[in-house]
C-alpha cells in the first residue's frame, strides 16, 4: 500500500508597480536608494516614497522617467512584454494534455522566462515554474535544485514584504521532491521555517508532518510515522476539504495496516470511502485498499460485495481495476480472475507479474505443484520484462 502524495498548483503570481520598482532598485545597489534615484529622475523623494508604497499614483510621465532612470523598457517594468509567454507557460502547467512538442516549447518558455527575469518576485516565481517543467519531466534532480534556488528568493520575498505565497508553493513542492528523492539533507530548516510562518495554516502544516512521515517510514520508524499521519489528519479535519481529509485517512489507515491492524485499517478506509466517493481518482485507491484490508480480516463476502459495486467505476482505471481483479481471485477462491489479468496484454507488466506471482501463490496452496510451478516459471519471465522496462 502507498501512501497519497500531495501536491502544490503552480501559479504567476504579479505585484504592485511600487514593489517592482523598488525591487529593481535594491537589485541594482546602493547607488539606486530611494533619495539617490529621486534625485536622479527629478522627483521629490517624499512623493517618489508614496509612489513605491502605493499611495500614490504613477502618472504615465513618471513612469517614464522611473523607467529610464532604472534603463529598463516599460514594457520589462510592468512585465508586459512576457504576458503572452507567461499565459502559455501556465496553460501548459494547469492543463491535463502534455505532448511531447508540448513539454519542449515548455522549457524554451520557462528558461526563457527565468533568464529575462527581474527583481526578486520574478525571479522566484520563473524558477519557480522552471522546475514545474522539469518535474513534469520527470527530472527530479534539476527540479529539486531549481526549487532550492527558488526558496532562497521565497524566504527573502517573505522577510522583505511579508509575502508567503511564494514560499507556500516552493515549500510544498521541495516536500514533494524530498520525498521522491529519499534524500533529506537540510530539510529540517525548511520544514521548521514552514511549521513557524504558516503556524495558523492547517493545511500548510499538515503537509509538514506529511513530510515528516514520510521521513519516518523511509528510515523502517513505522509507530513514529503513524503518529505524524494521525497529526496530519488531524490538522486536515480543520480544513473541512474533504479530499484531503480522504487523503489523509488513506495514509493513517496504511500505517494500520503495516503494523498488522487490519480492523482499523478497514474502519479507517471505510470513512476515507464515504468521504471521497466525489473524487474519483481518490476514491479508487481507497477501495483497493479497504479490500486489501478485508481480505486480511477474511471478510471475503463484504471484499466481494465492495469489488462488484464498484466494478464500472474501477475499469476506468485499469491498474486498480486489475489489482482488484487479482483479489477477487483471493476473496472468490477462483483462479480465473487472476488469468483475465495475466493475459491482458494492454495491462502493465507490473500488474501481469502481480497476477502471475497470485496464480502461483493460489496453486501453491491448492498443492497443485505441476500448476504452481508454471506460473512460478511465468512469473520469473515477468521480472525479466520488469527489470529490463
Amino acid at each position: 500500500m502507498s501512501t497519497v502524495e500531495y501536491t502544490a498548483t503552480s501559479t504567476l503570481a504579479k505585484i504592485k508597480l511600487g514593489r517592482r520598482i523598488s525591487e529593481l532598485m535594491t537589485e541594482k545597489g546602493e547607488a539606486y536608494s530611494i533619495r539617490a534615484f529621486a534625485e536622479k529622475v527629478g522627483m521629490n523623494r517624499e512623493t517618489f516614497r508614496h509612489m513605491l508604497l502605493g499611495t500614490r499614483r504613477i502618472a504615465p510621465s513618471e513612469l517614464e522617467l522611473i523607467s529610464k532612470g532604472l534603463n529598463v523598457s516599460q514594457g520589462r517594468l510592468k512585465q508586459e512584454d512576457t504576458f503572452q509567454k507567461e499565459q502559455e507557460l501556465v496553460k501548459f502547467l494547469t492543463g491535463k494534455k502534455r505532448t511531447k512538442m508540448m513539454l519542449i516549447r515548455a522549457q524554451e518558455l520557462a528558461i526563457e522566462l527565468a533568464e529575462v527575469a527581474l527583481g526578486l518576485t520574478e525571479k522566484g516565481y520563473s524558477l519557480n515554474n522552471l522546475g514545474r517543467v522539469q518535474f513534469v519531466q520527470e527530472k527530479y534532480e534539476e527540479a529539486h535544485k531549481t526549487w532550492l534556488a527558488t526558496y532562497e528568493y521565497a524566504k527573502r520575498i517573505e522577510k522583505e514584504f511579508e509575502d508567503k505565497q511564494l514560499l507556500h508553493l516552493v515549500t510544498s513542492n521541495l516536500m514533494l521532491t524530498f520525498t521522491i528523492r529519499k534524500e533529506y539533507s537540510n530539510i529540517e530548516e525548511m520544514l521548521n521555517l514552514v511549521e513557524d510562518v504558516f503556524s495558523d495554516d492547517p493545511s500548510k502544516l499538515s503537509m509538514a508532518y506529511y513530510t515528516r512521515m514520510i521521513m519516518n517510514e523511509d528510515r523502517g520508524e513505522l509507530e513514529q510515522a503513524k503518529k505524524l499521519a494521525y497529526r496530519s489528519l488531524e490538522l486536515f479535519e480543520q480544513t473541512n476539504d474533504n479530499k484531503q481529509i480522504g487523503r489523509a485517512l488513506i495514509n493513517v489507515a496504511h500505517y494500520e495496516y503495516v503494523l498488522g491492524n487490519y480492523k482499523t485499517s478497514a474502519r479507517l478506509l471505510g470513512s476515507a470511502i464515504n468521504i471521497v466517493k466525489s473524487f474519483e481518482e481518490i476514491l479508487i485507491i481507497a477501495l483497493k485498499e479497504y479490500v486489501k484490508s478485508l481480505l486480511q480480516l477474511r471478510d471475503y463476502h463484504l471484499a466481494l460485495q465492495i469489488i462488484d459495486e464498484y466494478d464500472s467505476l474501477a475499469q476506468d482505471y485499469p491498474e486498480y481495476w486489475g489489482r482488484l481483479q487479482i483479489m477477487r481471485t483471493v476473496a472468490k477462491d477462483d483462479p480465473s480472475c487472476a488469468e483475465s489479468v495475466l493475459n491482458n496484454t494492454n495491462l502493465s507488466v507490473n500488474l501481469r507479474y502481480l497476477a502471475c506471482k497470485s496464480l502461483m501463490e493460489f496453486y501453491y496452496l491448492k498443492d497443485d505443484g505441476d500448476n504452481a510451478i508454471r506460473y512460478y516459471e511465468r512469473a520469473v519471465f515477468f521480472q525479466v520484462q520488469r527489470v529490463n522496462f
